[in-house]
């Protein structure tokens, strides 16, 4: 009896975790995002305003730009990732986990010093302006407070998560089935198009969906090497609950960040649809 309660218990802390440290703070918002808004609180009530607030052209544009931004830095993870994770997976041998432990180590160091790491040698006078300079460049090299330093800075950051999430899964493919495939006369280009790739699958869609969803409210990456103009979203929050302390309208575009980010999930299980049917 004590063991079966114990074992509940263990199931559950998983539960009682997501409850109190995502639904309940994402019920605050949704509740909060239909209030009336008072300087440094919330007056609850109903009114859409703070929604249609969020989606006026002040706030729309970047919303957008905020999910073009977290699709487009992803697809670059994605296919920058790829051949690494590849050539870790299938062709590493016994050199896999050090290159594996390569990409790891230096995605446990320090976030901030990564990324102001970057403004160094984004910055004019820095190495990559020093580069161009002994190329011949006559230009100054100067990418710091630009969108551009911001996609470089975050692909780099999450970069690593992608190697790693399809690593995984491609180490897992069965060597029997391309075996079986090279067999059957299909040329590698085939193996890889028709076998490879669909049974990569499930890595490719973790790896999306572990760099994508941080990016949609990335903060300081877009703080530190964008200049703080208030690139993408997480800087329109992060304004409206600390300097303009207007909760609701702050609320509301928590809200809409998190239903796309219920988007994102639900393309992602679709394309993942059918894994099971395609590994059987």
């Amino acid at each position: 009896m004590i063991r079966r309660w114990a074992d509940h218990a263990t199931a559950a802390l998983p539960i009682v975790w997501l409850t109190v440290l995502f639904l309940v703070p994402v019920g605050f918002a949704v509740v909060f995002s239909f209030g009336h808004n008072e300087f440094g609180s919330v007056r609850l009530g109903f009114t859409l305003d703070n929604y249609g607030e969020a989606l006026s052209s002040l706030y729309l544009e970047t919303f957008l730009r905020t999910i073009v931004f977290a699709v487009g830095c992803s697809a670059i993870c994605l296919v920058a990732g790829f051949p690494v994770a590849y050539a870790i997976a299938r062709r590493g041998g016994r050199f896999a986990r050090v290159a594996l432990g390569l990409i790891v180590v230096p995605y446990l160091a320090s976030f901030l010093v990564k990324v102001m790491a970057w403004q160094i040698i984004l910055s004019r006078g820095g190495p990559l302006d020093a580069l161009a300079h002994a190329l011949g460049s006559p230009d100054p090299v100067d990418l710091l407070d630009t969108p551009v330093a911001v996609v470089i800075g975050t692909v780099y950051v999450y970069l690593p998560i992608a190697v790693i999430a399809m690593t995984i899964v491609l180490e897992r493919i069965p060597a029997d089935l391309l075996q079986a495939s090279r067999d059957l006369g299909a040329s590698p280009a085939s193996t890889f198009r028709h076998v490879t790739l669909p049974l990569a699958r499930p890595g490719i869609a973790t790896a999306a969906l572990l760099t994508a969803v941080p990016m949609l409210g990335e903060l300081v990456i877009p703080q530190l090497l964008g200049g703080g103009k208030g690139l993408l979203m997480g800087q329109a929050i992060a304004t409206q609950y600390g300097q303009s302390q207007n909760y609701a309208l702050g609320s509301a575009m928590v809200v809409l960040l998190v239903l796309a980010v219920g988007v994102l999930v639900a393309v992602l299980v679709r394309l993942t649809r059918g894994f099971d049917r395609v590994a059987a």
